[in-house]
């Protein structure tokens, strides 16, 4: 992926064609030192602004295994893809088993409507059946409603209780990526990790 990340996602591209959900072949790599881990698999989900796919390419440069999963195709997810990322065009809900599990999934300001509309606990237990053991799923919200039902997805469910701890933090505007949402003066931080 050695395209220039502040340019490729800010114009389109012609697309090459429609992706498969078949998850490649992983292999391990070197990683930053800032995590503890040898090398993580990274999952970001629903991602669609350049922002967010220069993160991905960021995390990739790293050496960390990196997958984008989104059914719509943004100008900016082609970007990606033309530039070597594994974008799979599917919800995450709809992804192979074979996909594996992930360290870490990211996901910002999730708004699971209309035809995709999922309950807040088939939501979380989405994500929360792709950790591996020690791995995190970090979400931002505007919602303080949004956050409490999945933060009540985990706390009420003594099975799920066990295998995963939820921190919740409230954030100033600044302190979280951006979001073309209405302008709330707060955001919602969850991380949910799963026990080693």
């Amino acid at each position: 992926m050695g395209v220039a990340a502040e340019r490729v996602f800010d114009r389109p591209v012609a697309s090459e064609g429609a992706c498969s959900v078949a998850c490649p072949e992983l292999r391990p790599a070197c990683a930053d030192s800032v995590f503890p881990r040898q090398f993580l698999r990274v999952l970001l989900v629903g991602s669609e602004t350049p922002q967010e796919f220069r993160e991905a390419l960021k995390l990739a440069s790293r050496g960390h295994q990196v997958f984008v999963v989104n059914p719509r195709e943004t100008d900016a997810a082609r970007n990606f893809r033309v530039a070597g990322g594994h974008l799979l065009l599917a919800r995450i809900e709809d992804l192979p088993r074979q996909c594996g599990t992930f360290d870490l999934i990211l996901e910002n300001y999730p708004y699971p409507s209309g035809r995709h509309y999922v309950l807040p606990s088939p939501f979380a237990r989405a994500r929360l059946s792709r950790l591996a053991p020690g791995g995190r799923w970090i979400v931002y919200t505007e919602s303080s409603r949004y956050a409490s039902l999945l933060q009540a997805a985990v706390a009420y469910h003594p099975r799920l209780t066990q295998r995963f701890r939820v921190r919740r933090a409230r954030l100033p505007l600044e302190a979280a990526p951006a979001s073309s949402y209405p302008q709330l003066d707060t955001r919602f931080l969850l991380v949910f990790e799963r026990r080693g």
